[in-house]
């Protein structure tokens, strides 16, 4: 029988129950405030400028409106990456 350290044992038991509901709440709670932070920046910026950008009112509001489980600022990289091509 071999001998095991206890970091060894360590990384081979499962987490509590309790860490992933944890995890998944901290979660939402950066995207929400990401969407917030979006909605406040880019949310009164004019056509023009968000033109600018390679991104459209519609781009933003759907972002923010999307679900939870989706990056808003992953969606408006992908909009404007789109619209304008690759950098």
């Amino acid at each position: 029988m071999t001998q095991t350290t206890p970091g060894q044992t360590a990384r081979r038991v499962p987490r509590t129950f309790l860490d992933p509901p944890l995890e998944r709440l901290l979660a939402l709670v950066r995207e929400w405030r990401t969407r917030r932070n979006i909605e406040r920046g880019l949310g009164h910026l004019s056509n023009f400028l968000l033109r600018d950008v390679g991104l459209t009112e519609a781009d933003v509001e759907a972002a923010c409106a999307d679900s939870f489980d989706r990056s808003a600022s992953r969606a408006l990289q992908s909009a404007a990456q789109n619209r304008t091509g690759n950098w």
